[in-house]
């Protein structure tokens, strides 16, 4: 800064003397005059990291399939945080989100599943590994990061590298990579509030935003910036939602009535209705007296009353969220770059995952009967998840020797803590008796006297249930740089290391899911080298090596193309190959309770000998820009797993003899133990397209966004052969994939104001249900198809002035509810939320001053 000075006060000097030029004075000398040179810009400014590639560049390069989401399309979307809008983008499928929290002992993360494989889908914060979610279990999988870490006002963009076997990456991103951009730049304070209004009871939310930037790298050698949220959202009951509020439903076919029952009924009630008679029998005191069952109770049998008991069950939790974000650049000297980000995340759910109570047997007066009651005074139970999200990346960028590096480390952990916080009993709750006269009264109508017996056996004060833990430290080192300038354009060649700990550790009250922790450290070298062979035609080869504590050394790799057709339109490929080591958690050889339908459970074992899943992946696409307004393109991809993981359901055990025999428990006939084990085969193809138009105006800006992924083929072997799941729900996989997303965004611009509407499609698919008879007869399979849904958004957003921006809309205009479903994730008969969400017809507000 003092040289600086010095040459601003010697132009002054010199400008003041040149305009006395012509005066008699004589000049004075001013001795020797030492020039400063500006100093260099710091070489980086112009590369960027491309998504997918170990190669830095200025621009990314058509030869990968990536989907770019800019701010634009986050604010048009109407989307409230980042799962929300990455999770209605067509190629996201069978992913996790809230709604499949009921009824579960894992909590809820939110997922990106890239074409349906979501433990196969990398997430990354700026090229980065996250934490796995906290609560990692021994049955199944959970290789998954939950999407709430981040505060959405912080996304600059997203990257969705829609090809998988990452070689930059890992080679466990066998679907591909969502890499989550935050903002380089922020100037000055904001403040923002947002608020969502269903217009059907509950899921209402409000939210505050704060941002605050200080300072660009390129002017003033730093940057820092600070974003920060707040948010809170109510819950929802299926009591709420009549597609929801059903515990089973009826279907009079072939002149007889049969019932799809789901797991949520009950035969204790209070008042007490239902009572064993003298002989064992029971029966129910409304339809002695009705001759039917009263509202709200099923009659699945021939003089038997069931009581329904899901709608005081929730849908969607209610949730509470804070985080904070936090991240900073000093130049250190015109080659080198420290940066380094902290994130912090705190994120609540409290749910209501049982609609049945603590229950008791109630003599009558006379000691005849012995009625089926239910503890109401102690309240259903009442169930909450703390997350806690740790974040902290420390890392330097620079030039050196003709390379342009990149290395840092980086520490994360995520948490996840289950607590019951409501309608708990001490031992000995059965011994409490209601007195004979109150059998027939509302628990409302209760004597003191009986409810201080209830009261004497409530436990008061939070129970806690299990933790789960999960840390990654992670360190990496990233160099490219041009080989050499050929006719046809740059060789490049990009090599980097890795090195990576991951730990997880599970503690639980019950001795029926046992304690466990483990540890896995992965190091890796990857090289990518980028070789134009013709002035149309370009090569990528890649190769990656990871060597496994636990498994060993892999090598995939990974071949690339682009063909340049004509000028502005190209076609691309490639092949690779991936591997992806089963969870820390599977590999425990303890057995932990799973699931029970009827007469039977399930228990599930941990297998240390779990070979891992390979996969071979392969697309094909093209790409054309014929003029600045248009752009569009389509990528056909193919991904091939072998020895995927899972766990044999329950119903493929029920339903083979050889099964039964083979894991029946010596000790319990009516439970079957099982181990996680390598099923087989999966095979996914299908179609990634999309098209963009904008066209100027004298009265605007229209544009047309249309995103869109069809599937060819999926099938899945889970331990008894290959089966499609294409369009139909299989209960061997436990899943279907629709045939197809559609989303179609059209938009117009004028004068700092963009009008928006939206169209989202979620193709039909088809479920076989064995429904029960009334009567003890046969079941019946019947075959029910779920229908497709289609939503309308609408939006408006703009900036009033240089202080006040403003943005609405309204989310599923036409208060569409999706189809029922009785086969899903969900935990109850009402509808699959992947495809649609309870909530109907959103009015969102949001409104944000810039100081």
């Amino acid at each position: 800064m003092k040289a600086l000075n010095n040459v601003g006060i010697l132009g002054l000097t010199l400008l003041g003397n040149a305009a006395h030029a012509q005066a008699p004075e004589t000049v004075p000398s001013l001795g020797s005059v030492t020039v400063i040179a500006a100093p260099t810009p710091y070489r980086q400014f112009d590369k960027v990291e491309i998504t997918g590639s170990a190669i830095l560049a200025k621009e990314a390069r058509e030869a990968l399939p990536i989907q770019v989401l800019t701010q634009r399309d986050i604010a048009q979307s109407g989307a409230t945080d980042l799962s929300s809008f990455v999770q209605r983008l067509p190629v996201m499928q069978n992913f996790s989100e809230t709604g499949m929290a009921t009824g579960t002992s894992e909590g809820g993360p939110e997922t990106a599943a890239i074409h349906g494989r979501q433990s196969g889908t990398l997430v990354l914060l700026n090229g980065r590994r996250l934490p796995y979610y906290g609560s990692q279990t021994i049955v199944g999988e959970r290789a998954v990061v939950d999407l709430n870490f981040i505060p959405l006002s912080a996304v600059e963009k997203i990257e969705i590298l829609t090809d998988g076997a990452s070689t930059r990456y890992g080679s466990d991103a066998v679907a591909g990579v969502v890499n989550v951009i935050t903002r380089s730049r922020v100037r000055g304070l904001a403040l923002s509030a947002e608020t969502s209004l269903p217009s059907l009871q509950g899921g209402a939310r409000k939210g505050a935003n704060l941002s605050w930037g200080s300072g660009v790298v390129e002017q003033d050698g730093y940057s820092l910036r600070t974003h920060f949220s707040l948010s809170h959202q109510q819950a929802v009951l299926a009591g709420w939602r009549p597609v929801a509020r059903e515990g089973a439903r009826s279907f009079d076919m072939q002149g007889a009535r049969y019932w799809l029952v789901g797991p949520h009924y009950s035969d204790y009630s209070a008042p007490g209705r239902n009572y064993r008679d003298a002989t064992g029998k029971q029966r129910n005191t409304y339809q002695d007296a009705n001759g039917q069952c009263e509202p709200g109770w099923y009659e699945l049998a021939v003089g038997q009353c069931t009581r329904n008991a899901q709608a005081p069950i929730t849908l969607y939790p209610e949730t509470r969220k804070q985080q904070l974000y936090v991240q900073g650049e000093r130049l250190l000297d015109n080659r080198w770059l420290l940066f380094a980000d902290l994130m912090l995340g705190r994120h609540t759910q409290n749910m209501t995952p049982s609609g049945t109570y603590y229950t008791f047997d109630q003599p009558s007066a006379d000691g005849s009967r012995t009625y089926l009651m239910d503890g109401v005074p102690w309240g259903l139970l009442q169930q909450r998840y703390d997350n806690d999200l740790r974040h902290f990346v420390l890392g330097l960028k620079g030039e050196a020797a003709g390379w342009d590096f990149s290395l840092g480390a980086s520490h994360g952990t995520h948490r996840v803590e289950r607590n019951y916080t409501g309608g708990i009993v001490s031992a000995g709750y059965d011994n409490v008796r209601v007195l004979p006269q109150e059998i027939d009264l509302h628990p409302d109508q209760y004597s003191d006297t009986t409810r201080t017996q209830f009261a004497r056996y409530a436990y008061a004060g939070n129970f806690w249930m299990d933790t789960g833990k999960t840390t990654l430290d992670a360190a990496h080192l990233l160099a490219s740089r041009t080989l050499v300038e050929t006719d046809a354009g740059p060789v490049r060649l990009g090599w980097g290391l890795d090195a990576r700990r991951e730990s997880a550790w599970y503690q639980s009250h019950t001795p029926d899911r046992p304690n466990w922790d483990g540890t896995r450290r992965v190091w890796a070298t990857y090289a990518e080298l980028l070789w134009p062979m013709h002035e149309r035609l370009e090569v990528t080869t890649a190769l990656r090596h990871d060597r496994y504590s636990d498994f060993g050394s892999i090598t995939t790799g990974k071949l690339g193309w682009k063909f340049q057709l004509v000028e502005r339109a190209w076609l691309r490929g490639s092949l690779g190959t991936g591997f992806r080591a089963p969870t820390l958690g599977q590999l425990v050889p303890k057995t932990t309770s799973y699931i029970g339908i009827s007469d039977y459970t399930l228990t599930v074992l941990g297998n240390p000998d779990l070979k891992p899943e390979r996969s071979r992946q392969w697309t094909l696409g093209a790409q054309w820009e014929p003029s600045r307004q248009w752009s569009l393109g389509a990528d056909v991809w193919n991904l091939d797993v072998r020895d995927t993981f899972g766990v044999l359901s329950i119903e493929q055990i029920v339903n083979a003899t050889e099964l039964q025999n083979r894991y029946r428990d010596p000790n319990n006939n009516g439970n079957f133990i099982v181990p996680n084990m390598n099923l087989g085969q999966s095979l996914a193809r299908g179609m990634d397209y999309y098209l963009r138009w904008r066209q100027p105006f004298d009265h605007g800006r229209w544009q047309l966004a249309v995103r869109g992924t069809m599937m060819f083929k999926s099938m899945q072997d889970a331990g008894q052969g290959m089966v499609s799941n294409l369009g139909v729900y299989t209960a061997a996989s436990q899943t279907f994939v629709p045939r197809h997303r559609l989303s179609v965004i059209p938009s117009f611009e004028r004068n700092g104001w963009t009008y928006s509407a939206a169209l989202h499609h979620h193709s039909a698919h088809k479920e076989t249900l064995m429904l029960s008879a009334m009567n003890d007869g046969p079941a019946l399979s019947y075959t029910h198809r779920v229908a497709s849904f289609t939503t309308l958004d609408l939006a408006v957003q703009g900036r009033w002035d240089k202080h006040w921006d403003f943005g609405a809309s309204v989310l599923n205009v036409t208060n569409r509810m999706p189809a029922l479903t009785f086969n899903s994730v969900n935990a109850l008969i009402g509808v699959d939320t992947r495809a649609g969400d309870y909530y109907g017809r959103r009015l969102q507000l949001k409104i944000q001053y810039r100081f």
